[in-house]
């Protein structure tokens, strides 16, 4: 997978619109793993959530649609899942990541979300409960390069 021509130009304005808007957090529409989802389809096009988009509205049914595609449980089952049918390469230490990558991370409450490196390449924007936040880079558990 490619990156756009000019990808920084319509990545920031990816961003700019995600932090404007203030989405909501809502499972199965804008929730942590399409979030960072939309941002890769920002960067190339692709939509890299399409097995899981549009097919759960809740907790239950996106951990369930996570265990019967991912075969896994968790956040990071569906997003290593997304990079291995994508063909985006693991980083051998997630905190090589850099902008526009994929990644998950440990929040604040310890749990694992999704996002994606932001253009300062020391923040990662993520979707959390409370809405559009970002986090460290030193948070970082997993990273694929995009």
């Amino acid at each position: 997978m490619t990156r756009k021509t000019n990808w920084e130009e319509g990545f920031a304005a990816w961003i700019t619109q995600v932090s404007l808007t203030k989405q909501a957090f809502e499972w199965g529409v804008c929730d942590c793993c399409l979030l960072a989802a939309d941002g890769v389809l920002a960067l190339t096009g692709v939509d890299i959530a399409d097995d899981f988009r549009g097919k759960y509205a809740d907790k239950t049914s996106a951990f369930a649609l996570v265990s019967s595609v991912a075969g896994g449980s968790a956040v990071v089952d569906a997003i290593a899942y997304c990079a291995k049918k994508y063909a985006l390469p693991e980083r051998s230490n997630p905190l090589f990541a850099r902008r526009g990558d994929l990644v998950v991370v440990k929040n604040n409450d310890g749990d694992v979300i999704a996002g994606v490196v932001s253009l300062n390449g020391r923040d990662v924007i993520c979707m959390a409960e409370e809405g559009v936040i970002t986090l460290g880079i030193s948070q970082v558990v997993r990273s694929w390069s995009i």
